[in-house]
């Protein structure tokens, strides 16, 4: 479950690029639509809602993924 969260966090990130640059800056609102578009990607990709775990990992690889700097490793 982890590999598809940290897969669905990194396609959003790459599918919402002005987002992720939104919430390193700490523009208002950007957080939250990117979170709210990456549980839309994960319920796709389960068939179903996530729980509130699968959803708290898929926030915290999501913040983790947006917060890394363009073309930074790892």
């Amino acid at each position: 479950m982890d590999d598809l969260i940290e897969e669905v966090a990194r396609e959003t990130v790459s599918s919402w690029p002005d987002l992720a640059v939104g919430t390193r800056t700490e523009r208002p609102k950007a957080w939250g639509a990117l979170a709210g578009y990456g549980v839309v990607a994960l319920r796709e990709r389960l068939g179903r809602a996530p729980s509130d775990a699968e959803r708290r990992a898929l926030w915290s690889a999501l913040w983790d993924a947006a917060r890394k700097q363009p073309g930074a490793d790892g």
